[in-house]
């Protein structure tokens, strides 16, 4: 009796047990376990050891440069905000605004192809946007925009106060916020052109025997002395020049004397695709076109472009006979960059000797 009797009570706190659990688990889905037990809502993790791995940075004026991948966040909650505080001089540790000033500077809207049809078409794309000059991005890349002068930047390497700039980035989400300090800047000053014979830190001309010389130089004679023409030999001297404020380039060649070479002796040169230009004028002293700056546009593999893109590429040719009736194809070329927008000119100096475009008879 006594045993039926313990059964039936056993049986009854088992059941009550199991209502009661019954409506633990209906409170909680409805109410949710953390809010019902006590717990905090989750918070984001930051990590005492997110920093940037590299901490020193050297761009160079007057061009987009981008600086990503040397920061990590050590598992820290993304997204992250950044922000670039306490500009201040390296060499006096005063307060500096030059690099945090905000400019008016082009940003892209829409992809550049190298297909584009006139300078309209391609300035359709991109629209002027106010950044500050030096600018850390939401990923924590830090950029310094191509608007950027000597003048507005005046801390370079090689300036009166080469020390550039010191500054610290506050890092910081949900879960608290951290200073990084002490990442400094030191730029170059401006190389409008690449290839550049400027020096770096005083922007003055190389010797003449650095001069900037062609990519390629091949298939050539001299007119007179009837030898090859060679880098080797430095046959070949290219000079930039800006002319003017406007949107051209322009191609010249010139003899020994600096007397122009017509370029269509230039013979198998593919002109109407030489560059992505427009309005092409060809005269018997040099070639012109309308172009929209920088050269290149971006860092796109185009038919105008090097195979990854970074410079523009040029070659001018020509074909001739030579003895025994040989087919001779001379050609020169030549990749570079503009990062200045203006009217700018290179020339071609055949400093020793004119190529020989003459059939030999």
């Amino acid at each position: 009796m006594n045993l039926k009797k313990n059964t039936i009570q056993g049986a009854k706190e088992r059941s009550a047990r199991l209502s009661l659990l019954a409506i633990l688990i209906v409170i909680s889905a409805a109410s949710g376990c953390k809010k019902w037990y006590g717990v905090p809502p989750d918070s984001d993790f930051l990590s005492e050891q997110a920093d940037y791995t590299v901490r020193t940075f050297s761009p160079i004026i007057g061009r987009t440069n981008l600086f990503s991948g040397s920061f990590n966040p050590d598992g820290s909650t993304l997204p992250l905000t950044f922000e670039i505080i306490n500009m201040r001089d390296a060499g006096t540790g005063l307060p500096a605004t030059q690099p945090l000033q905000v400019q008016p500077t082009l940003v892209w809207t829409a992809a550049y192809t190298g297909l584009e049809k006139s300078i309209a078409e391609i300035e359709a794309k991109r629209t002027l946007e106010n950044h500050p000059l030096w600018e850390v991005r939401k990923s924590g890349e830090f950029v310094l925009w191509p608007v950027t002068t000597n003048a507005m930047l005046p801390n370079f390497q090689g300036s009166t106060a080469p020390l550039g700039y010191l500054f610290d980035v506050k890092i910081s989400n949900s879960g608290g916020s951290r200073i990084l300090k002490n990442l400094a800047l030191t730029p170059f000053r401006e190389r409008p052109y690449d290839p550049s014979n400027l020096n770096a830190l005083t922007g003055a001309p190389a010797a003449a025997t650095d001069s900037i010389l062609p990519t390629v130089l091949t298939g050539m004679v001299g007119l007179n002395n009837r030898q090859p023409l060679s880098n080797g030999n430095k046959d070949v001297y290219i000079y930039f020049k800006r002319t003017g404020n406007g949107n051209s380039l322009t191609f010249k060649f010139l003899d020994p004397a600096k007397n122009p070479i017509d370029p269509s002796l230039f013979n198998q040169t593919k002109w109407a695709t030489l560059v992505h230009g427009f309005n092409m004028q060809m005269t018997n002293q040099y070639v012109r076109y309308d172009v929209a700056y920088p050269i290149p546009l971006v860092m796109l593999p185009t038919a105008y472009t090097t195979a990854d893109g970074t410079k523009a590429a040029v070659e001018f040719s020509y074909t001739r006979l030579g003895f025994n009736g040989i087919r001779e194809t001379g050609k020169l070329d030549f990749n570079f960059s503009i990062f200045r927008q203006g009217d700018w000119e290179i020339d071609f100096h055949f400093r020793n000797d004119s190529p020989r475009f003459q059939n030999e008879y």
